[in-house]
């Protein structure tokens, strides 16, 4: 049997393969305990409609080496699944993304005293020993060309805090919108299959 080296590409089975996925089809969704702290701060489907930007998640090995005879063997070592991911969000006129991100890093540690935002909380500590009180789950999706369905698989990160959220430059002469990004901070990740 020979094998054909076919380098034309409209007749190869590329063209039955389905739409190249977009990084622009996707949703971030912030979920949260009720009840929670965390849930008096941020809404749902205001992060949502704000992010811009996110990343899907990195999975790390460590190596481990033995030798033998003069020759190397590498093994897969211990994994990391823990890391993080930035979120890019459009802030609007009401400033909602830079209160929602500031309130949510005083559930972490308050520094407020005198007139910030959330001077009425304890200043110098964390509002809660637990850590569903002040983490989320995000679920990140993506969707298909139409934007009928889900492609097959969404990433979930599990105990999401915000790690850092970055200086937003202003400028007298410059001419764009305002953008505030996030680090945020993950202990696990999983691949979901959707069902679609």
């Amino acid at each position: 049997m020979s094998l054909s080296n076919n380098m034309n590409v409209f007749t190869t089975s590329i063209k039955n393969f389905p739409d190249l996925a977009k990084n622009y089809l996707f949703q971030v969704i912030f979920e949260y305990e009720s009840g929670s702290a965390l849930s008096k701060v941020i809404g749902t489907d205001d992060f949502m409609l704000r992010a811009k930007t996110a990343s899907l998640p990195q999975k790390d090995f460590t190596q481990l080496e033995t030798h033998y005879m003069g020759s190397k063997i590498v093994y897969p070592g211990k994994a990391t699944v823990a890391g993080t991911f930035s979120v890019t969000f459009d802030e609007f006129q009401d400033m909602y993304i830079s209160k929602a991100l500031h309130r949510w890093q005083n559930l972490l540690f308050n520094q407020a005293f005198q007139n910030d935002i959330d001077a009425i909380g304890i200043t110098g500590g964390a509002s809660s020993n637990y850590l569903k009180d002040y983490s989320a789950t995000v679920r990140v999706v993506l969707y298909d060309s139409a934007l009928k369905s889900k492609l097959p698989i969404e990433y979930k990160f599990y105990y999401v805090w915000p790690q850092a959220l970055a200086a937003a430059t202003l400028g007298q002469e410059a001419s764009e919108k305002v953008t505030r990004e996030c680090t945020f901070q993950y202990s696990t990740f999983e691949a979901i299959a959707t069902g679609e």
